[in-house]
């Protein structure tokens, strides 16, 4: 990409966890294997990655993308290989040596400039990755290895629209605050439900999916009630009008409700 030749395209932005606590060795080896990584994935996702402008930094990487990558590819395939592939390679390994990664994606103006790249959709990708809380994900789900943040833009014209495999009720809604940026955004952990995600700061869902998750938890319950088992009492209001003409000797009567009548 030329220098200073303003576009708009994708970028991706990812990290590694605990980079920063190996040793010489054990960094040289991370950073190979996020190589090989994210090599790997953009193969099984159909993606190009020789054409991606790349600003690598040690234990991650900055990506602007050429409009030749399908958008919603980079969101779904991608994205899905990385997880797979993350599984794989931690399958075997000790707490310590795996590999856990956080990846982000914005959509607006990106170009190189003198000290890297410039544009909104630079800043964007970098706030949403070093979010506070969306670190905290790995320590409050130990088996996690990917955690993926969306800007608002890239969710509602990937996700929302249809474009990827995902279903927008995987996806958690949060505010992000980082630095200057404040702007909502959208949280897919693979293997987490929205709802275990509420510990995320700033955190807001939407009223029609968590109703939707409450039915689906009721009738869960339900489903996996024993069949032979009895079932609860119903009880019904009913309403009985009687009417009596001159006194009534009641005593050692029995008054009832004909419900077939």
């Amino acid at each position: 990409m030329e220098s200073g030749k303003t576009q708009r395209a994708l970028v991706v932005s990812s990290d590694l966890k605990g980079y920063g606590r190996g040793n010489d060795r054990r960094q040289e080896a991370m950073q190979a294997d996020f190589v090989a990584l994210h090599r790997e994935a953009a193969r099984a996702a159909g993606l190009d990655r020789d054409t991606w402008d790349r600003q690598p930094g040690g234990d991650g990487e900055l990506a602007v993308l050429p409009a030749s990558e399908p958008e919603p590819q980079v969101v779904d395939g991608y994205v899905r290989a990385l997880g797979v592939l993350l599984r794989e390679h931690n399958e075997d390994r000790t707490p310590d040596a795996r590999l856990r990664l956080r990846v982000s994606a914005a959509f607006g103006t990106a170009y190189p400039a003198a000290n890297g790249y410039a544009g909104q959709a630079v800043v964007e990708a970098s706030r949403l990755l070093a979010w506070e809380p969306l670190k905290r994900v790995f320590d409050k789900a130990p088996d996690v290895d990917l955690a993926l943040i969306l800007s608002h833009r890239v969710f509602e014209d990937t996700v929302r629209q249809g474009h990827t495999s995902h279903s927008v009720r995987e996806f958690r809604e949060v505010r992000v605050l980082e630095k200057e940026y404040d702007a909502p955004a959208w949280v897919w952990v693979p293997g987490l439900v929205p709802t275990d995600l509420d510990f995320l700061e700033g955190s807001t869902s939407d009223d029609s999916t968590s109703d939707d998750s409450t039915d689906k938890s009721l009738e869960n319950r339900t489903n996996t009630e024993a069949p032979n088992s009895v079932p609860s009492a119903v009880w019904q209001r009913a309403e009985a009008i009687t009417n009596l003409y001159g006194p009534v000797d009641a005593r050692r009567s029995v008054f009832g409700v004909n419900r077939n009548g």
